[in-house]
Parts: C-alpha cells; sequence; structure tokens
C-alpha cells in the first residue's frame, strides 16, 4: 500500500510539473476515455483486409485538432507524425489527410457524447448544478457561394424548355448565369435535366423559399445582422444553450428555421439528454415567447425568464420617442384597465378568441378602450387617428403567468445572467473557430461539427475551471476516471 501511495505521489506531481499545453492534451485525452467507457462505445470490425486505426486514439486526435483550432486535417496530419506530443499523446499515430477527413465524416457523432461526458463530470465534481440555462441563437453561414442558386423562375422556364417547347431568346435572357450553365451541360441526357429539374422542384417546395442553394440544398435563406448585408444569405440556425454559472454549452441545435420562434422544445430535448438532469429555469429574448414554447416549459415544470417586447424595451431604456406609444399605458392589475398618459382609464370592451398559434394553442384577445374620454381628449389626433384608441392585449395562463414573474425584481435580475452567458458564444465561434469557413455541406454534418467545436470549446472552459478554482488536476482526472465506471 505504501508503493501505490508512492506512485500515486509520483504521478501527481509529474501532473504538476506538466507544461500549459501538455496538460490540456493529457486532460482531454482523458476525457475521450472517460467518454468511452461511460458509454460504453466499441467498434465493430472484420478480419479482413489491412486493421483500421484504433478509433479512441483517432477521436482524440480529431478533438485535439479542435481543441487547438486546426482547421486543416493536412495539418493535422502533419502535426500527428511530426510533434512528439501528439506522438506521446496519441501513441504515434500517422494518419493521412484522407483518412482524418473519412473519420471526421463518419464518427463525428461521437462528440456529441464527449460533450455530454464533460457535462456530467462538471456537474458530479461540484462546478455547476446547471440549474439555469440561457438561450439563444446564431447564423452560420452556409458553403454555398451567393451566385450558385436557382431560382423558382428558373426552374419553370428549364422545364417549359425540355418538356414543352424550346425557349425563346428573351426567354433565355431571364434565366440567372446558373440556369443558362445548366442548358448548356452536354454531359447530361434530356431525360436526366428533367429528373434534376423537379428533384429541384421538390426541395423548393419542401423548403417554402423560391431559391435553391445548388451546393448545399439543407441550407435556407436567413436575415443576417451584419452591418452593410442588405439581402439574405445561405445560412443555418445554430441554438445554443448555456449554463449560466459554469459558461459551458448545454446544448447545440442546427436547424433550418430562419426564426428562433419555436426552436425551444427541440434544443431542450438534447439539453435534457445531455445533462442528464432537469435544470430549473430557461432564459431566452423575446423572441422566443410563444405559446408552444411556454406550455412546453410548463409540463416540464421549468420556471421560463422571457420578457414580453414592452418589459424588453423597458429594461433595456429602449423606450419609443412617441409619447402615446402603447409602452407608456400602464396596465393596472387589480382594476383590469389600461391607464393612458392623460391619466384617463381604458376598460375592457371584449374578450374574443385568437387564431390558433403556430405548434398549437390558443390566446385570449382582449380589447380595452374608453370612446367617451377620447372624444373629448386634447390630444385627440394625436394619440390615435380613428375614432378612438384600443389597446389589444393576447393572454394565455402560461403566457399571463410569465409576464408576471418578468415584472419582479427577481425575474429580471435572473434574466439579466444571459445576457453575461450566452452572447459571446456566437463571437467564439465565428472568430476563433472561424465555422462560417469550413467547407461542410449538409444539416446533419453541420449539426455534428458543431457537436465537435462545442465539445472541445467545453474542455478547454472545464480545464480553466479547474484551475480558475485551483482543483488538483491530478484528483479531477482521477475523478474522471471514476466517474467513467459508474
Amino acid at each position: 500500500m505504501i508503493l501505490n501511495s508512492n506512485i500515486l505521489m509520483d504521478f501527481s506531481r509529474e501532473i504538476d510539473e506538466m507544461d500549459g499545453e501538455f496538460q490540456l492534451m493529457y486532460f482531454a485525452s482523458e476525457i475521450v476515455n472517460g467518454t468511452f467507457n461511460y458509454f460504453k462505445i466499441e467498434r465493430k470490425t472484420s478480419n479482413v483486409g489491412k486493421p483500421p486505426f484504433d478509433l479512441k486514439d483517432m477521436i482524440k486526435l480529431i478533438f485535439y485538432r479542435y481543441i487547438n483550432k486546426i482547421t486543416s486535417t493536412i495539418e493535422l496530419a502533419y502535426n500527428a507524425k511530426y510533434n512528439h506530443l501528439y506522438n506521446l499523446i496519441y501513441h504515434g499515430l500517422e494518419p493521412s489527410d484522407r483518412t482524418i477527413r473519412d473519420y471526421c465524416k463518419y464518427f463525428q457523432p461521437i462528440f456529441q457524447l464527449i460533450m455530454s461526458f464533460i457535462l456530467i463530470v462538471a456537474n458530479r465534481i461540484g462546478l455547476t448544478d446547471f440549474e439555469h440555462i440561457a438561450i439563444d441563437g446564431t447564423i452560420k453561414n452556409a458553403h454555398n457561394s451567393p451566385f450558385n442558386i436557382i431560382k423558382e423562375k428558373d426552374i419553370s422556364l428549364l422545364i417549359k424548355h425540355y418538356m414543352i417547347e424550346e425557349l425563346s431568346k428573351d426567354e433565355i435572357k431571364q434565366l440567372r448565369r446558373t440556369g443558362r450553365k445548366f442548358m448548356n451541360d452536354k454531359s447530361k441526357s434530356d431525360e436526366e435535366k428533367v429528373d434534376i429539374l423537379f428533384y429541384w422542384w421538390r426541395l423548393l417546395d419542401y423548403s417554402g423559399q423560391v431559391s435553391l442553394a445548388l451546393n448545399d440544398h439543407d441550407a435556407r435563406l436567413m436575415k443576417i445582422k451584419n452591418k452593410g448585408q442588405k439581402y439574405p444569405k445561405f445560412s443555418f440556425n445554430i441554438q445554443l444553450g448555456t449554463d449560466t454559472k459554469s459558461k459551458l454549452i448545454c446544448g447545440v441545435n442546427a436547424v433550418q428555421n430562419p426564426t428562433d420562434h419555436y426552436q425551444i422544445p427541440a434544443l431542450m430535448k438534447q439539453i435534457l439528454a445531455n445533462l442528464q438532469i432537469k435544470p430549473l429555469k430557461i432564459s431566452a429574448d423575446t423572441i422566443y415567447l410563444t405559446l408552444a414554447n411556454l406550455q412546453y416549459l410548463e409540463e416540464l415544470n421549468i420556471t421560463a425568464l422571457i420578457p414580453t417586447s414592452k418589459q424588453n424595451r423597458k429594461n433595456s431604456g429602449n423606450l419609443p420617442d412617441n409619447p402615446f406609444a402603447i409602452d407608456y399605458f400602464v396596465f393596472d392589475e387589480y382594476k383590469n384597465v389600461f391607464i393612458c398618459p392623460n391619466n384617463e382609464e381604458l376598460t375592457l370592451d371584449g374578450a374574443y378568441p385568437a387564431p390558433q398559434e403556430k405548434g398549437g394553442g390558443n390566446k385570449i384577445k382582449l380589447v380595452y378602450s374608453n370612446y367617451q374620454a377620447c372624444k373629448n381628449c386634447k390630444y385627440k389626433g394625436t394619440c390615435y387617428t380613428t375614432n378612438h384608441r384600443t389597446i389589444t392585449r393576447y393572454i394565455h395562463e402560461v403566457t399571463y403567468k410569465v409576464e408576471r414573474l418578468m415584472s419582479t425584481k427577481e425575474g429580471m435580475k435572473d434574466y439579466k445572467l444571459r445576457s453575461k452567458t450566452v452572447e459571446s458564444h456566437n463571437g467564439t465561434f465565428k472568430r476563433i473557430y472561424n465555422y462560417d469557413y469550413i467547407p461542410i455541406v449538409g444539416l446533419k454534418r453541420v449539426q455534428n461539427l458543431m457537436f465537435t467545436i462545442v465539445a472541445s470549446y467545453n474542455a478547454i472552459r472545464l480545464f480553466n475551471l479547474v484551475e480558475g478554482n485551483k482543483m488538483d488536476l491530478y484528483s479531477v482526472i482521477s475523478a474522471i476516471r471514476f466517474i467513467s465506471m459508474t
């Protein structure tokens, strides 16, 4: 027992004497080992042909590629061959860049399990309880040239050309460059071209858009927030859920929907699977304030921290210049009236069923007015341009509950943690991981890429949390090994 204790002390001393880069590599290697043990990942291979590279070591190599922000598989293959740190950690693997690309293509889904294992470790060693998760969305550019697209009207003209009658010179001039290039392609028969055109037509019909990215059929036109970007670009919507305490990313979901309105349920299912525990609070900005999202969180008994547009403008100090905007009409909950800027009460006229929302559920439309007060008001013609001013309010039991919570100091205090948590990741992925420029196409591959980037980010973040909390790295690695066996 004394000998074993001395060996453990020597090993702990060796870890402390490692430089920072090697410590991080060693830590990442232990994370991968733990993931394979915890989720019992095994690769079934045949005994025919040349034995493949060890899957665990290849995953370690790809994992550290993203940890070290290496975007080129050629550079990674070079490091695997000539960098002594890589040789030491990854047992002398020397795969070609083509082999690395193949492993990225077929085994990248494993990184969701690595991501999940990191979160489980962070919780088990006491760094966070995942009580409050902040949600936000960002746009990732698709790997598709803005000129390599075809529009619905181009497809219609081309179908007419091949199935009804040849296009006139004026009609050919109406085609985009990609349409004319398609017409002049001599490598395909007319029958093959018709099949392709109807396939494109079905894709457009499925997407509900009028343009199709020819390089990446899964991409959708989305508005970009970049200054000077006038037109939408083909992109993917990346949804992130981040722990407000540890800043670890708990879920990442790549979707084709250009807006964030109904994205919470799909992202939350992944977060629950990754964490294996349920958070108590979810915060998100106003665009997520839909009945479908709120009802989903209500069923899970998770508190939603999502302000209304009016509350958001008030708390950000972005109130409108118009003194008669709805923001300046105060709602008296006890009397159920709106008090206008002229101190008159707008009472409830009636309650009506509102149209059903997407995702299910109906709100009640409440209309408030005071015809007599408006008739004699000195601001007549300024506050309103019709007969009198009306205030329309759409409510539901669930939305009303969230609105009341967000009107309290406690609710806003919790909500403010969101902006300090999730916003920074978007810039990190764009500027440091350069994910807009990684040549990946297809929704599934983009999703797997995001799992890999987030897993590497979380590994670095966990490593920094261990250092920041002055935890012994050897003790943490021992805990990782213990957790992986439970």
